[in-house]
């Protein structure tokens, strides 16, 4: 078997010479111009060096847009947390504390700052599935026919365009992989299906928690009137009507909002942390020691694992974080969390468990009732207009983060296409898809009305973050394994540190399920299905679609000879014999041998097939084009349009066109970057037909008469 299959390789080898030398002559009648610009198109990073104060800058605009929902949770922690006693007493107050700075500390300090945003991030992205597109393409089993991001460098518009057989680095990786898939056949299949169906169930959960988050926060808020004044009865209504106008702000882009939140957040967990100073000095400074492991254990046997259910409501918004890991970069984000966000909401739960040391019935609301000032002051007024727009803010992270999650699915041909939306020339990451945005508001009001208030909504919180980080702590394990080789005790380290208190975490918001926790399962299901069959359905349209490829000699006899190499090399002379016999222009029909009849004008085939099919093979709607008319004009070119990581492409990079096998024809890659609209004029055409050498010589008026034949494929939009 193994010699076999060495013969196949050194075969396919040989025959990728061959062709290569035929890929060279073409290659050949490129100017160095065009190379020199092609070289430095593809070698454009999509990530530029960034200065320290573009840093800085990055990271305080970050605050306005992924911390309001971790800096809002103490609106609603410290009162979800399930005591033995009611009122608690103060060593189960210091151990719930005590729960909630472990949970934070390991979560979203040590696992994501430390671990998940490093090794996690693909390409400047975030989520689980970036974790996807990482693993797929290192082991080369993303959907058939995408192209998956992590790539060292995008594969140059040469080799893409002019090639026209097997390039021989092509076989080297084809051999890796094949000893690959020989040695743990089983368990690439298994790591195939298993990572997708993270992925799915990653990003329905993300969109639950993106449904969740801004009712339990805006609610919460403005509930906040009603410990003030209990006569209000308008609390849902006014939570409606900001989230109308939330998602109203969202086509301005990330970009200006951040700009608009980030002194708001500041000021907000300035704010915080001056309430948690003054109530730790005030009522117990010693509340310090609940930073002992003691108290968690001591409060984890009293009063069980439910416990948990309410202190992980502190690390709402984690997930959303890291899956709006494109919109800031990595550095900016860890800086901002670590030196500041951290130890002022650590102070602030500090401060309210002192605070409940002395006053324990005021378990129910102990974020407004330990306000300085207490109820109906300047203070809590003050505090509840900031807590009021901070929690519309905390809902920016989760809605930004569906954003970058459909963008990635949408990539990655897992979802409809929808139109995506560039907010910034500086970020590729940041993005806004306008039919997203607006159905996630319906789908946070329609929640909201169900819910009524935030008691109702806290309680189904819990489960969906907690299945999240679950996941993405398996993506991680499989990434250290296959992305970056890690030796087995790694893997098996962060699964014993982070393991069990994920899944006790998954446990203690199970018994959340009669009381509203079924939400973000119900939520995930139909969205994990939805995906599941987009993707299967899309897979047999690829597959189709391959299958309905039809090789060059297929349709022209003369260069069946090619293929016939391919086939047997011994057989050579005499296929070359049979060729000849056929003209170049001579077409195989359902009638027989015809003569394809070519005139005047140009034909353009707007196809992605030269971005993904091997070059031996031409579209389906081709095929069918001309053994349907036999006449096509004169000139025909398949052209692919074709995105790239950079903002904007200079007009003289924009264009590459290289001849094929066939005569007069061409294939033709058109770049745009992803702030440019992506269309097709007249003076692109123009310039099309400057790059065809019969063509060339045409003067305006010329080109402007010329025929012109626009093709498109069915799906392209």
């Amino acid at each position: 078997m193994r010699n076999n299959s060495q013969s196949d390789l050194t075969d396919r080898y040989e025959i990728a010479s061959i062709e290569e030398r035929d890929d060279s002559t073409i290659s050949s009648e490129l100017s160095i111009e065009d190379k020199r610009s092609i070289d430095t198109i593809e070698h454009v990073s999509p990530t530029k060096k960034q200065s320290w104060r573009e840093i800085f800058m990055l990271s305080f605009s970050s605050l306005g847009v992924i911390y309001g929902d971790l800096g809002t949770s103490p609106l609603y922690t410290l009162s979800s947390i399930r005591y033995k006693k009611l009122p608690p007493t103060e060593d189960e107050i210091y151990g719930a504390v005590s729960v909630i700075f472990y949970i934070f500390t390991i979560i979203v300090i040590i696992k994501y700052v430390l671990i998940v945003l490093v090794i996690g991030a693909n390409n400047g992205e975030g989520g689980q599935v970036a974790i996807y597109g990482k693993i797929a393409h290192q082991l080369n089993i993303g959907p058939k026919g995408v192209t998956m991001p992590g790539a060292a460098r995008e594969v140059s518009d040469i080799q893409l365009v002019s090639r026209q057989g097997t390039m021989a680095s092509s076989v080297e990786s084809y051999t890796s992989r094949i000893e690959h898939i020989r040695k743990h056949p089983r368990m690439i299949v298994a790591i195939k299906g298993f990572i997708l169906t993270c992925c799915f169930i990653g990003c329905a959960l993300v969109v639950s928690d993106g449904l969740l988050t801004p009712t339990a926060s805006i609610l919460s808020a403005i509930g906040g009137i009603q410990v003030a004044v209990p006569s209000f009865k308008s609390v849902l209504a006014v939570s409606e009507v900001i989230l109308v106008v939330l998602f109203s702000i969202q086509q301005f882009g990330s970009n200006k909002i951040s700009f608009l939140f980030a002194p708001i957040i500041f000021i907000w967990l300035i704010g915080l942390m001056i309430c948690g100073i003054y109530n730790i000095a005030k009522y117990q400074p010693g509340i310090f020691a609940a930073l002992s492991p003691h108290y968690a254990i001591k409060i984890l046997q009293e009063s069980g694992i439910d416990v948990l259910g309410g202190a992980m409501l502190s690390i709402t918004g984690t997930e959303a974080m890291f899956a709006d890991l494109g919109h800031f970069g990595r550095l900016p984000i860890q800086l901002t969390l670590g030196c500041f966000v951290y130890p002022t909401l650590i102070i602030c739960y500090l401060g309210q468990a002192a605070y409940l040391v002395h006053h324990p019935d005021a378990y129910i609301n102990p974020f407004f009732l330990s306000l300085p000032g207490g109820t109906g002051g300047g203070v809590y007024w003050a505090v509840f207009v900031f807590a009021t727009i901070a929690t519309v803010i905390a809902s920016q992270a989760l809605i930004l983060s569906v954003f970058s999650i459909f963008a990635q699915l949408i990539h990655l041909d897992c979802f409809p296409k929808l139109k995506i939306t560039h907010v910034s020339s500086g970020y590729a990451g940041k993005v806004y898809i306008g039919a997203i945005n607006w159905m996630l508001m319906i789908g946070v009001m329609l929640t909201m009305a169900g819910f009524q208030n935030s008691h109702r909504t806290t309680a189904a919180y819990g489960l969906g973050i907690s299945l999240d980080l679950f996941v993405t702590s398996l993506l991680i394990l499989i990434c250290m394994f296959y992305v970056y080789n890690w030796h087995i005790i790694w893997p098996i380290l962060f699964l014993l540190i982070f393991g069990p208190l994920e899944f006790s975490l998954i446990i203690s918001n199970m018994k959340k399920v009669p009381r509203g926790a079924w939400f973000p399962i119900m939520i995930t299901v139909l969205l994990s299905t939805f995906l599941s069959v987009w993707r299967w359905c899309r897979s047999r349209k690829v597959e189709q679609e391959f299958n309905s490829k039809i090789k060059i000699g297929d349709l022209f006899p003369y260069f069946k000879k090619a293929e016939t190499i391919e086939i047997n090399l011994n057989h050579k002379e005499s296929n070359q014999e049979d060729s000849h016999q056929f003209g170049k222009t001579d077409v195989k029909t359902r009638f027989g041998i015809l003569h394809l009849t070519r005139h005047e004008g140009l034909g353009i085939m707007y196809v992605d097939s030269i971005l993904t099919n091997s070059p031996n093979t031409l579209p389906d709607l081709y095929t069918k084009l001309v053994t349907t008319f036999v006449s096509i004009p004169s000139h025909f070119v398949f052209c692919a349009i074709r995105v790239m990581s950079i903002p904007f492409v200079p007009d003289e990079q924009r264009l590459f066109v290289a001849p094929m096998k066939l005569p007069d024809h061409y294939k033709c890659v058109i770049r745009f970057g992803y702030m440019e609209l992506t269309r097709i004029d007249k003076a692109m055409i123009s310039l099309i037909m400057s790059k065809i050498p019969a063509l060339s010589g045409l003067n305006e008026d010329q080109l402007e008469k010329y025929p012109k034949l626009h093709i498109f494929e069915n799906d392209l939009i």
